[in-house]
């Protein structure tokens, strides 16, 4: 088979429909569980006359908990299949997050926001992988290119619908509102989904060679068990490389990209003053998500032409060559230049660390050990709120400590992420 085959983006309609499906479920799980957190605390405390930093810091544990949903809901989904999950999971976390809106206490507060999170792990970290591993998995990159444009699409946009729906109808309608959009999605995925290729007559990647070794391959996987347990899992290096590399690098992309706009507001507020200074740092947010838009195509396409592991190196590097522009970003011209690379990074590990544990386990065995991936990932990730938040207090609000020793993690997992095995080590 040719490059151009595999680096091409003709997926056929019902690939570019799980395509667009994927996308809108990463555009829903970054909105209610991280961008919103952008508003929740500040509006909440508003409205109820709360504290707003003690809101504020009920995001990690209610992130923490939701992990453990991850392991959860990657486990299940090889019984219960994509479409049902990620159906349920979305009717689930919509009521959740129409009841948010309606909470009268700080405690209902931090219970409700745990368990939406938690519950959306199941379609917007599990089912988001698992149904591009099943329908694409000689093409992942590029596929996983197109649909976590999602993600930075929703923090282009999230927000601002959001803030407009408060405004207009008030909290408890908005949450009412955007939960009825996440549970009628919910209902369609019924209709829509399709766990496998074979269900509506195509092939995987939309490509017709193999074809008589693909219907044998799907009578096995039928009846597949894989041997990738959680115990074997846990003593395997790999598993533990992937994880804690990916999780590193995502936990610099959580620290740059979540202090992107106080960092431009304490370059630019001595300048041109903080109201102006936060607006114009807000709009800089909205540039690098369109930026991420392409980045995530970008990375995909790398993706395919030259290897994940070394697509993952890339894009390592690329978030140093952001750091050291944050920490000079007093020049003008650096502060635009960072907005790329920023911008570059917000959809690329979503695609990566999804692509690299394909690679290295398989199609058969990917759930198994996306089930434990992702959420170890997760978790070293919120990390980034810790280190910021004690880096900026011992450095006196100075981001060149915290940028210095977000270089060093991002070096840490680089590394760890090369030494994974090279080739597939799952059933082939």
């Amino acid at each position: 088979m040719d490059n151009k085959q595999m680096t091409n983006s003709n997926f056929g309609p019902w690939g570019w429909s799980m395509i667009l499906y994927t996308a809108l479920l990463y555009y829903f799980w970054s909105g209610i569980g991280s961008d919103g957190l952008n508003l929740y605390p500040s509006a909440f405390a508003a409205m109820h006359g709360w504290d707003s930093n003690q809101l504020l810091g009920f995001a990690t544990p209610a992130g923490i908990i939701a992990v453990f949903g991850g392991i959860l809901f990657g486990r299940l989904v090889m019984r219960t299949g994509i479409r049902k999950m990620s159906g349920f999971a979305l009717i689930a976390t919509g009521i959740l997050y129409a009841v948010f809106g309606y909470v009268k206490s700080p405690v209902q507060y931090l219970i409700c926001l745990t368990a939406f999170v938690f519950v959306s792990m199941a379609f917007g970290l599990i089912c988001t992988a698992s149904l591009m591993g099943n329908w694409f998995p000689r093409k992942k990159g590029i596929a996983l290119g197109w649909a976590t444009m999602g993600a930075p699409i929703c923090t282009a946009t999230f927000v601002a619908i959001m803030s407009a729906l408060y405004g207009m109808l008030g909290i408890p309608k908005a949450h009412m509102v955007m939960g009825a959009v996440m549970v009628l999605l919910g209902v369609v995925s019924f209709f829509w989904v399709k766990n496998e290729p074979s269900e509506v007559g195509v092939y995987p990647d939309n490509l017709p060679d193999g074809a008589e070794a693909y219907k044998a391959q799907m009578a096995e996987m039928a009846e597949y068990r894989s041997p990738f347990t959680v115990g074997r899992l846990l003593r395997d290096k790999d598993m533990w490389l992937i994880a804690v590399g990916f999780g590193m690098l995502w936990m610099v992309t959580v620290g740059v990209v979540s202090q992107f706009v106080p960092r431009m507001i304490s370059v630019m507020a001595p300048a041109i003053g903080p109201e102006a200074a936060q607006k114009k740092a807000l709009l800089m947010l909205t540039i690098a998500a369109v930026v991420g838009i392409a980045g995530s195509y970008f990375w995909g396409w790398l993706d395919q032409k030259i290897g994940t592991k070394l697509a993952s190196a890339v894009y390592s590097l690329s978030y140093i060559v952001a750091l050291l522009l944050l920490i000079f970003a007093k020049v003008e011209i650096l502060t635009y230049v960072a907005i790329v690379f920023v911008g570059l990074g917000i959809g690329g590990l979503l695609n990566l660390m999804p692509s690299l544990v394909i690679s290295v386990y398989g199609r058969k065995d990917f759930a198994a050990a996306n089930a434990l991936v992702s959420p170890i990932a997760s978790l070293i990730q919120k990390g980034a709120f810790i280190i910021m938040a004690v880096a900026l207090s011992v450095s006196g609000g100075d981001y060149t400590m915290p940028y210095m020793i977000f270089i060093g993690i991002d070096i840490i997992g680089l590394i760890l992420i090369l030494m994974v095995t090279s080739g597939c080590k799952g059933t082939k």
